[in-house]
């Protein structure tokens, strides 16, 4: 194995958990079952219906796992909007017709299973051979309400910033240098800014909305704490909070301009087909998530770096993940089956099915769009390590330097400086990443000072996080 190779030992060594013992993926233990012999009677064919994502490539997953499971048959159908509370299954759970399993995003899986809405397959867990440390510790943690797990980790990523190489070295930039502070991407920049009077050519850096950064990022990196250890107390009126959104207004102020006029900058881009603004040229810089390569891949005439994002005075590094669970529904007809369904979407052989089924997408996307070169393929990061080494061994030697590097940095971060989505909204978590946006927004369209929109958001998340646990303590 490459000295860049994941293993679970080094993964689980660096992130401060007990070592595993490093096993190939060829060597864990075994997920696929024996199909049937000659002669034996055939097994009874399961449907099960699963809530997920729609489309060529999903439909050709779930065509896949009778290679693993003979007996198993899923349906699946479009979830809807699984970021903003998922509507569509709380009803139907509520109901009693929701589906035998389902994905969930993560900012929200605990405030979802503390109100009883996902199956609890602990017991079904510590029957299999599947072992807590065969997954990231972040995400795995992220589906344990009080000492139960409610699912199986999927899929994660991390943030980070992305910079122009070609812009760096047109204004006298070093190439290979990046923003390390704060300051430093102040001035920075200052330098990358192109203004033709009035109007806009290209933005240096433009903090928010650009990219996939929020607020999150900017205050972790400053050390600000969301959450009480109790889960109880909501803490976005901490004073790092309030200097983390005076510096976002007073970047906004110095560097970008009005708020509302950079927001449609970026939409007048995506109007025209010129796509995100980091890809059209558009912006010399960008803090987003690790699927960016993808974007990048396709648009090779970005000569391109990633870096951890920079950083204030006496701040940390950090960045933050998010990503998607799978879970099995309450009333459940066939709960054995669908923990099977579960392991098989998040072990290998589902990650395998998905990859296959991504490069069949991307070369009708580089067929569709008359795109130069071989096709070229971004893995996603999964959540279950043996797949996650997999996935590396089969697909990265295929890339270049920059897509290495990058995917380095991503697991870096996994192991060492993330912070999940789910561990740190608590029990009103859509609230509070709802009236979090809202916050930054009225500030940078000074319709609130920094002060006001954070204590506005700790009252709101507040009452909603009281409110939730009342329910709980009442129960």
């Amino acid at each position: 194995m490459s000295t860049r190779a994941l293993s679970r030992r080094n993964f689980l060594a660096l992130s401060g958990t007990a070592a595993a013992s490093l096993v190939a993926v060829a060597c864990v233990a075994p997920e696929v079952a024996p199909a049937a012999g000659e002669g034996e009677p055939m097994m009874e064919t399961i449907e099960l219906n699963h809530w997920g994502f729609s489309g060529p490539i999903w439909e050709a997953i779930w065509e896949a796992i009778p290679d693993t499971y003979p007996n198993l048959k899923v349906n699946p159908t479009e979830i809807g909007d699984i970021v903003f509370g998922d509507q569509k299954y709380l009803t139907a759970v509520a109901a009693g017709t929701g589906p035998d399993t389902a994905l969930q995003g993560r900012h929200t899986f605990l405030q979802f299973a503390a109100k009883g809405l996902y199956y609890d397959v602990t017991d079904q867990f510590d029957a299999s051979d599947l072992n807590r440390d065969d997954y990231t510790p972040v995400q795995l943690n992220e589906t344990v309400w009080e000492g139960k797990m409610y699912g199986l980790p999927w899929d994660t990523d991390v943030r980070f910033l992305y910079w122009n190489k070609d812009h760096f070295a047109e204004v006298g930039l070093d190439p290979d240098q990046p923003p390390t502070t704060w300051a430093e991407l102040e001035a920075y920049t200052d330098k990358l800014n192109i203004r033709d009077g009035d109007e806009v050519v290209r933005y240096g850096f433009v903090p928010y909305l650009y990219g996939n950064s929020w607020m999150w990022l900017w205050a972790f990196q400053a050390g600000a704490p969301s959450l009480s250890d109790d889960k109880r107390t909501v803490l976005c009126d901490d004073q790092i909070w309030i200097d983390t959104l005076q510096w976002l207004v007073d970047f906004y102020d110095n560097y970008v301009g009005d708020f509302e006029s950079a927001n449609s900058f970026q939409q007048g881009l995506q109007s025209a087909g010129l796509g995100l603004p980091f890809v059209a040229g558009k912006t010399s810089m960008s803090a987003t998530g690790s699927w960016h390569v993808g974007d990048l891949l396709r648009s090779p005439g970005v000569d391109y770096g990633t870096a951890p994002a920079p950083i204030p005075a006496g701040g940390i590094k950090s960045t933050w993940s998010c990503g998607f669970s799978i879970i099995m529904a309450p009333g459940s007809e066939h709960p054995e089956e669908a923990f099977q369904v579960m392991r098989w979407f998040t072990g290998t052989p589902g990650w395998d099915a998905l990859a296959t089924a991504d490069v069949a997408e991307a070369k009708r996307t580089w067929e569709r769009e008359q795109l130069e070169g071989d096709p070229k393929f971004w893995p996603r990061l999964a959540c279950y390590l043996p797949a996650l080494e997999h996935l590396e061994k089969t697909y990265l030697p295929e890339l270049g330097e920059i897509e290495n590097s990058t995917w380095a940095l991503s697991l870096d971060a996994l192991r060492n400086w993330t912070h999940g989505c789910g561990s740190v909204m608590g029990l009103a978590a859509l609230q509070y990443w709802v009236e979090m946006d809202n916050a930054a927004r009225n500030a940078l369209s000074k319709k609130m000072t920094p002060e006001e929109a954070m204590l506005n958001c700790k009252t709101l998340v507040q009452d909603a996080t009281d409110q939730a646990w009342e329910a709980i303590d009442n129960a």
